[in-house]
């Protein structure tokens, strides 16, 4: 009962909110190029019913009372179908059976259906309508129009986005140099072993935690744009100097011990090892860790009293301005044989507004409002930093995802964390352990593709 009164108080408020500020929402009109006055009613594909409700639905239902929305998943329809479809397959599936109107995507469905000829194109409502692009974060609608082949096919008004937090008090009383926005890894790495204190034992303090080692290489590979197959997905090429570079900084830093990870023997939930890392970072034990921007608001609704700053994360010096840890979290798009456009586009509007960003700001939600000029009040002292790096745009129509079976990463995993230990521990040379792991990693992928 208490949770359920808690609910509600905060719909209410975020009606209040609505009523306050309902004429930044816009016009309700809609060009002549969608066609016709709208149906009354809309099918929205969003995997969670109840979340999309409580997050948006009354709240659009607020403005738009004569527009009924009916909420679809893809597990709607029907039981019949293959656990061997893909993600994708399934979501065409769905979209043939239920025939959505709106779409509620992330980024690699957005790709796919928008190369498939299912997504409604919206350049020209946009222009008609002069929809305002200018306030979305830089480099957004680049990104969407690049995954949408060059055209608009999804606007999207959240985002996550990760960042490095620090307690300041720790810096200081070590009288080192705070962190500063587009590091590059060597120097995060080399800034985290100073907090090193020495020890081995379960008293051992580091300046970073993460999972496992190949967690942290996957991190730096990502932020070097490097790419672990062929365009096809069906050779594994890991003997480059990218991944030579990747390899010695991620074993340097294991060496150094600027970062704790679990043992190669060792095994474990993944979730564990980062809630160690938020707990001892918000008890003011560890002095940096990297998270996205919910963390602030984890922070903020905790009883830690650390001076904490916050800055990017590490970057690519080809790319200074741009980072892979920005994503579009829900993309709102039309389905392209829609028969209700009319309405459609309001909710696509609707959620892409001002008025919905400032909605989103002061929700306390996890997400990132897209739109600039709405930053939540958990995250105002990073208000230099949160839209400085642009979403990366490096890895566009990665066609190879398909070739790749996951059975592949449940072997390479380990064999990813001996490699990087042996090196780490003097028991094989760099060149050795990248040459004797590629092969590996080969003879797994082809099996897995032959079983796949």
């Amino acid at each position: 009962m208490r949770r359920t009164g808690k609910r509600k108080a905060a719909v209410l408020i975020l009606l209040s909110i609505v009523l306050v500020i309902s004429g930044c929402f816009g016009s309700k009109s809609v060009p002549d190029g969608l066609g016709g006055e709208g149906n009354g009613k809309l099918k929205v594909y969003y995997p969670y019913v109840e979340d999309f409700h409580n997050k948006y639905g009354q709240l659009f239902t607020s403005q738009y009372p004569d527009i009924e929305i009916e909420i679809i998943k893809s597990g709607n329809e029907g039981e019949d179908a293959s656990d061997k479809l893909s993600g994708q397959e399934k979501l065409q599936r769905m979209m043939e059976r239920q025939k959505p109107d709106v779409l509620v995507l992330n980024l690699d469905e957005y790709e796919h259906l928008s190369s498939m000829g299912k997504l409604y194109d919206l350049e020209s409502v946009i222009k008609q309508e002069q929809f305002d692009l200018d306030g979305y974060m830089p480099g957004l609608i680049d990104m969407l129009r690049e995954k949408g082949n060059g055209s608009l096919f999804g606007l999207a008004p959240t985002l996550r986005a990760g960042y490095l937090y620090y307690n300041a008090d720790m810096f200081q009383e070590k009288r080192i140099d705070l962190p500063v926005n587009k590091m590059q890894w060597k120097d995060l790495f080399e800034l985290s072993a100073r907090f090193h204190n020495g020890r081995t034992d379960e008293d051992a303090s580091y300046g970073l935690i993460n999972n496992q080692a190949s967690d942290v290489l996957r991190e730096v590979a990502d932020t070097m744009d490097l790419q672990l197959f062929d365009t096809e997905g069906k050779k594994v090429l890991l003997q480059s100097e990218g991944w030579k570079q990747a390899f010695q900084l991620t074993v340097d830093a294991l060496k150094k011990k600027a970062v704790s990870v679990r043992p190669p023997e060792q095994s474990g939930d993944p979730g564990s090892r980062y809630i160690l890392a938020m707990n001892k970072f918000v008890n003011g034990e560890s002095p940096m860790i990297l998270n996205d921007s919910s963390f602030a608001a984890h922070i903020g609704g905790s009883s830690s009293k650390i001076n904490w700053g916050m800055v990017t994360v590490p970057i690519n010096p080809a790319h200074a301005d741009e980072t892979d840890r920005i994503s579009a979290t829900q993309i709102f798009a039309i389905a392209a044989d829609s028969a209700n456009k009319h309405d459609a586009w309001e909710l696509v509007k609707f959620m892409n507004g001002t008025g919905m960003a400032k909605i989103i700001s002061r929700s306390g939600r996890s997400d990132l409002p897209a739109r600039t000029g709405y930053i939540p009040r958990s995250l105002e002292r990073g208000a230099e930093t949160i839209y400085m790096l642009k979403p990366g745009k490096h890895h566009t129509n990665e066609q190879w995802k398909k070739n790749i079976p996951d059975s592949f990463y449940q072997v390479y995993e380990p064999l990813l964390n001996e490699a990087l230990h042996a090196v780490a521990g003097d028991k094989m040379t760099l060149e050795q352990a990248i040459a004797d792991l590629e092969q590996q990693a080969q003879a797994k992928l082809d099996l897995a593709r032959k079983d796949k």
